[in-house]
């Protein structure tokens, strides 16, 4: 099994903690998003990290390979594009080294390693798990139906909206097509600036049965502000628990 990690922005509304590194690399105690997320893809039996590298991509690969070193294999792959394209920018440059079964990632997520747990051990060929309570605009909002993501979007409004969407994902073979089916649409359509929930919109509107697990108030919080990174900070401990 592959992981794919999101990690060519910046985190511009972080302002000076991220004058010097990418927020993947900011220090939550001794460690790094991105070193946790190395720590727990390993600690699972993945084998390979494709990492999608801009801002700082000597940094963020060099972080990455040194934590990796001896337990599993890191390719580093550039998005130069990055600071004019989204999300969806850097998942279509990983697009033709997506050939198994892969583990979703935003590097600036930390979660409890509980919930990839639940990721692996569900059925189905695309499963996300989803922190079912009410959401703020900002975030990424999924509609379900049953126990399958209808939709994903920030625009989604209240009655449509089951929780959020946490930046994860597990997607094996039986899902690749669609979803490079679902970028190259995104794309296609001159969209630069979409989130990757849109290709998988695409997917699911095209017969793509994405399920859900739930967080089930597990600890997480991607790192976009000040009060995220203080947050994620005062988890550490549960964040780093498990791991092996």
């Amino acid at each position: 099994m592959d992981a794919l990690i999101m990690a060519a922005g910046r985190g511009s509304r972080l302002g000076s903690h991220t004058d010097d590194r990418p927020k993947s690399l900011i220090d939550l105690g001794g460690i790094s998003p991105l070193e946790l997320q190395i720590d727990v893809l390993a600690s699972r039996g993945v084998e390979r990290v494709l990492i999608v590298t801009g801002y700082r991509r000597e940094d963020v690969a060099a972080t990455a390979m040194a934590r990796a070193a001896g337990r599993l294999e890191v390719r580093p792959i550039w998005n130069p594009f990055w600071p004019v394209t989204n999300v969806i920018g850097s998942a279509w440059m990983a697009r033709d080294h997506l050939t198994t079964s892969f583990v979703y990632l935003h590097a600036d997520t930390v979660f409890e390693p509980g919930i990839l747990d639940d990721l692996l051990a569900a059925e189905g060929d695309a499963i996300l798990p989803i922190d079912f309570r009410p959401c703020e605009p900002e975030q990424m909002k999924a509609s379900v139906v049953g126990d399958r993501v209808a939709h994903l979007s920030k625009e989604l409004e209240p009655a449509e909206t089951a929780g959020e969407f946490i930046g994860i994902g597990l997607f094996r073979d039986a899902a690749l097509a669609p979803i490079r089916a679902g970028m190259d649409a995104v794309l296609d359509a001159g969209t630069l600036t979409a989130y990757f929930e849109a290709a998988l919109n695409h997917a699911i509107d095209a017969g793509l049965e994405v399920r859900t697990v739930a967080t089930a108030g597990r600890a997480w919080t991607e790192i976009d502000f000040e009060a995220d990174l203080e947050l994620a900070r005062s988890l550490l401990p549960r964040l780093r628990g498990a791991t092996g």
